[in-house]
């Protein structure tokens, strides 16, 4: 039963946030106290070999009107002398600095292992944890390093950041994630690898202002650290990626079912992310580089953003916040303080008159440091559930964990994921300034011969969000990163044919404006097919039936193509091949049958299942890519018409023996027997024209791309058995 409690919900919500702030002042304070330990001992190493320890210096001065920020010389200087002094390697003067010892090894006072919590027993990577807490993140290597005969120069970028490169390592500095040191001492350091800086713009502000900067651990190519590191493949990253609004959207749909008009969100940040991560005094010196204009050595003592482990290893922690938010933590520590003895109720909200037909467990969403909470506004549950999230990020990462400028409120209107939702009219939006940087990126790759992998990474960035919104654009998006991937560090890359046409894809899709209130529906679990299309191609032409209207389609093949087919059979040339051919048959039906497909209902997508004798076909549908040229124009074309008309496709594999019929209507042009076969087979059924403009593929593609889509169709007309509009596919 739950603990007996006269108190309103606001003076009970009171009282528990105060004892929850009370619990981390007391918190900060013991992580002083571990600080204070620490200096002291430090400063007493220092004074051994007659220094004193550093003051700290301003972090920025003013120059000719502009700000320009400022390493703590003083500090680097100190703990330069210090290691020339005393001889000291990396490993030993970091435990110095971060005050490791045999009593307390821990990197990060600020670290918890929350064992007083019975939650903490269940989660699955406790004993991970716990080598993070105590010792640090230890990287396994494939080999030994090589010594490093020559420092890798930084990249162009790092000069052009300079400004900004040196606020970010200063505020490293003050806090002890970075380690600056004279560059002198670099010779005389053991167990150092060296990797370059760069930086990459921000958005639109000038890199002399803003911008992110680089580590570039994956440089040289075939030598970096990163090729040298073992992959953690203990460790299962659930960052949901694209699945991500659907995650959403499933779980607003399951509470408004619940509790109609009652759905609120909420999203929470973990202050730092892999920044609290520490690395193992052991290993620091493989993350090291140097600035030669400002004379400095920089090690990274924490997870270095873009080291391939860093998101295994800080998923550790946001697994963990996840684990004993959704166990509610500090409802568990209240129901101790009140009973005196753990509740098997602890995961519900503790107020005594909340209704008992809320959920037993707060659901967790969580991608990377972004925690996203969405719960009904019933009693006390929301003021619970946000104390419950902070409580998590505080018994794992410290009290300073909560990022409180990205703390929301809870909102039935607000952004989450870069997207707009609207959770009383359940539905999600791409922001309109999205939209329009996605579009300017697209015209501005289209307009290159040759462009970088930072722009291809831009235009990724914007394409994301495109992608959460209209899921048949995955594979599509997929192709464009494999681009990236294929990128060099530096030079350039030709932007192919191919890739423009992918790009012109995505423009038209984003032209149809699917993109504003598209209604939670549409994210939710795919389900069984609502309609089954069967088809079949030959030498001859090619055939679709759509039983559940008693119509079929047939096209035959012009000269033109006829000669194709030839050429095909005599050079062994696939371009146009039987593969292709079963394909076109799907697209054919998309184009003809797509606006019947649209549901009746418009917050659900329609599910089209292609039955097709061919399994490279098969293949192709469903993955929406073919290294083929024209079977990818196919596929372009399929992709537009189920965004445009509101269904997916699906595709599976029909033996020859159970496609009579199909295989009748493709084949009636060279063979009476089996024209008299289709004529019997169809007795009843209606042959559906294909209109004259959509005839001919390639020019269809081709006005897609000029002129964008038209969204209204001619309807089809009824034909007699045997004819198809004009001809010319190609």
């Amino acid at each position: 039963m739950r603990p007996s409690n006269p108190a309103t919900p606001e003076i009970f919500l009171l009282a528990q946030q105060r004892r929850f702030d009370k619990t981390v002042v007391a918190r900060r304070r013991l992580i002083e106290l571990h600080l204070d330990v620490a200096t002291s001992a430090l400063n007493q190493a220092l004074r051994q070999y007659g220094l004193h320890p550093p003051t700290s210096m301003q972090s920025k001065v003013t120059q000719n009107g502009k700000v320009v920020y400022v390493l703590d010389r003083e500090k680097q200087n100190v703990y330069s002398e210090y290691i020339r002094r005393s001889r000291a390697q990396l490993p030993e003067f970091v435990r110095l600095l971060r005050g490791e010892s045999k009593q307390d090894s821990r990197p990060n006072k600020a670290l918890e292992e929350p064992t007083h919590l019975s939650a903490w027993e269940e989660y699955r990577y406790r004993s991970q944890w716990h080598t993070i807490v105590q010792y640090g993140v230890q990287p396994e290597w494939k080999s030994d390093f090589n010594a490093q005969v020559t420092v890798p120069p930084n990249h162009g970028s790092a000069l052009r950041a300079m400004n900004v490169i040196v606020k970010h390592l200063r505020i490293g500095q003050d806090a002890n994630r970075y380690l600056i040191l004279d560059i002198d001492l670099l010779p005389g350091l053991d167990g150092v690898t060296c990797s370059p800086f760069g930086a990459v713009q921000k958005g639109d502000v000038e890199m002399s202002i803003d911008a992110r900067i680089i580590h570039d651990l994956s440089f040289p190519v075939g030598n970096s650290i990163n090729d040298n590191s073992i992959v953690n493949h203990e460790i299962e990253v659930s960052y949901d990626g694209a699945e991500a609004a659907e995650a959403l959207a499933n779980r607003v749909l399951d509470v408004a079912k619940a509790f109609p008009t009652l759905q609120r969100m909420m999203t929470g940040d973990v202050n730092g992310a892999f920044r609290n991560i520490p690395m193992s005094a052991d290993h620091v010196g493989r993350f090291t580089g140097t600035i030669p204009e400002l004379g400095i050595l920089v090690v990274d003592l924490c997870c270095p953003f873009g080291w391939k482990n860093s998101p295994s290893s800080y998923w550790v922690a946001g697994a963990a916040i996840s684990h004993l938010y959704m166990l509610s933590v500090w409802l568990e520590e209240l129901t101790v303080i009140v009973l005196g003895r753990r509740s098997s109720y602890y995961s519900t909200p503790q107020w005594q008159l909340q209704p008992f037909n809320t959920p037993d467990t707060f659901d967790a969403k969580t991608w990377c440091d972004d925690h996203i909470a969405i719960e009904p506004d019933v009693g006390s549950r929301l003021s619970e559930a946000q104390l419950a999230l902070r409580s998590a990020m505080v018994n794992v990462l410290g009290p300073d964990a909560c990022n409180e400028r990205k703390f929301t409120s809870w909102f039935e209107k607000g952004r989450a994921l870069g997207l707009d939702w609207d959770l009383r009219a359940q539905t999600v939006s791409m922001p309109q300034e999205k939209i329009f940087k996605a579009l300017h990126r697209l015209h501005d790759m289209q307009s290159r011969a040759k462009t970088t992998r930072t722009q291809l990474q831009k235009l990724l960035g914007s394409l994301r969000h495109v992608v959460t919104c209209i899921r048949p654009a995955v594979p599509f998006f997929q192709r464009i990163a494999s681009l990236t991937r294929s990128a060099p560090r530096h030079g350039g890359v030709q932007v192919s044919t191919e890739a423009k046409d992918d790009l012109k894809w995505f423009e038209v899709i984003i032209s149809i404006g699917r993109l504003n209130a598209i209604p939670l529906q549409r994210f939710t679990r795919r389900h069984e097919p609502d309609y089954h299309i069967h088809m079949d191609a030959s030498d001859q032409g090619l055939c679709a039936l759509f039983p559940a209207k008693k119509q079929y389609l047939q096209v035959r093949f012009t000269s033109s193509e006829l000669s194709l087919i030839q050429h095909c059979h005599g050079a062994g040339d696939l371009s146009f091949g039987i593969n292709v051919r079963e394909l076109m048959s799907a697209v054919f039906a998309s184009l003809v049958w797509g606006p019947h497909w649209k549901s009746s209902h418009d917050d659900v997508d329609t599910h089209v299942k292609f039955w097709i004798d061919n399994i490279s076909a098969v293949a192709w549908s469903n993955r929406k890519t073919s290294h083929n040229t024209f079977a990818q124009m196919l596929l372009r074309i399929l992709g537009i018409s189920e965004v445009q008309h509101g269904f997916y496709s699906t595709s599976s594999h029909v033996a020859g023996v159970d496609n009579t019929m199909a295989d009748a209507g493709s084949r009636v042009w060279d063979s009476p027997t089996l024209a008299l076969t289709f004529a019997n087979l169809c007795c009843g059924w209606t042959c559906v024209q294909i209109p004259t403009d959509l005839r001919d593929l390639s020019l269809l593609w081709g006005r897609y791309c000029a002129q964008g889509l038209s969204l209204n169709r001619p309807e089809s007309t009824i034909r007699e058995p045997g004819n198809s509009g004009r001809h010319g596919v190609l």
